[in-house]
């Protein structure tokens, strides 16, 4: 709903756009199982689509980061794991960590967005330039209401 009503106009210069839904996807805990993330994903996006009349552009992205989300996790996963963490959070695994897992799913949540939405490569370099900012953003945007709003020790 927050992404509906507020971060809906909220829009740099004409190109960086804040989709600060996907955050929720992205902020599932590690154990989820891969079903239930594609349908959270799903349906995510799809009802961002039914308030922005966007015809499923959204319900494609969301699901597509909730389809990568677990092989990217196991790519930057240590080969011990992580110990007693549940939710891959920025106050819980640290900026650097939360950079390197977040900012690629972003990017390509946004890079499929724009590249659906626009239906051609007509506009290649705009959908690119839209896609680095939106992405750059949106992280932005992530990053700041963690550090508001959520607990380390409620986190772990």
């Amino acid at each position: 709903m927050l992404q509906v009503f507020l971060f809906d106009n909220m829009v740099l210069f004409g190109t960086a756009f804040c989709f600060i839904y996907i955050g929720f996807i992205l902020l599932l805990p590690f154990e989820i199982s891969t079903v239930i993330l594609l349908v959270l994903g799903f349906v995510t996006g799809f009802s961002i689509d039914i308030f922005y009349n966007s015809l499923g552009v959204n319900a494609a992205s969301a699901t597509l980061i909730a389809y990568l989300r677990p092989f990217w996790l196991s790519t930057i996963t240590p080969s011990t794991g992580y110990e007693d963490v549940r939710i891959p959070a920025l106050k819980v695994m640290g900026f650097g960590w939360f950079i390197t897992y977040a900012l690629p799913l972003i990017f390509l949540h946004h890079l499929s967005l724009f590249f659906i939405e626009a239906g051609e490569l007509y506009h290649f370099w705009l959908i690119i330039k839209k896609t680095i900012f939106s992405s750059l953003f949106t992280f932005a945007m992530l990053v700041i209401g963690q550090n508001l709003f959520y607990n380390r020790d409620r986190l772990t």
